[in-house]
């Protein structure tokens, strides 16, 4: 894999994890939609929403009740920042310098990767997610 094979615009086919036992989630179901950009010059930016989410009643993004907010974050999350591709390994890390998860700003996210045609697949290391530890697995296809 080569840094040009991921400059672009990625659309996601199917963002899921897979548990130890092999039970497969999907957290955003069926139907998510996502936009990961690589550009030239080593920015990175990368979006995953449900498009189920029901929209807040008032209209006004910052007059959701709790409920309204609560779904709206469990359906979506954003991230942006650096990458750096290290081919041999297999491997490319995502410095996030800005993210919807006050978490991961700051930290250097390394994913597996890999890139066939107009295909890419973003896999994590294991991760802990509702209390298991379970791999991510983003699929994409270049717009």
């Amino acid at each position: 894999m080569t840094h040009e094979q991921l400059i672009g615009v990625w659309k996601l086919l199917s963002y899921e994890f897979r548990l130890a036992d092999g039970i497969l989630i999907r957290p955003m179901g069926q139907g998510v939609r996502g936009m990961l950009i690589y550009d030239a010059r080593g920015w990175m930016m990368l979006q995953v929403s449900d498009p189920d989410r029901a929209p807040f009643a008032s209209g006004d993004w910052l007059l959701g009740t709790p409920a309204e907010i609560q779904a709206a974050w469990e359906g979506s999350f954003a991230y942006f920042g650096t990458f750096e591709l290290d081919a041999p390994r297999g491997m490319i890390t995502h410095h996030i310098t800005g993210a919807t998860f006050p978490n991961w700003i700051g930290i250097h996210r390394e994913l597996f990767v890999e890139c066939a045609d107009n295909r890419l697949t973003l896999m994590t290391p294991p991760m802990p997610l509702s209390g298991e530890h379970a791999v991510g697995y983003l699929k994409w296809e270049r717009v």
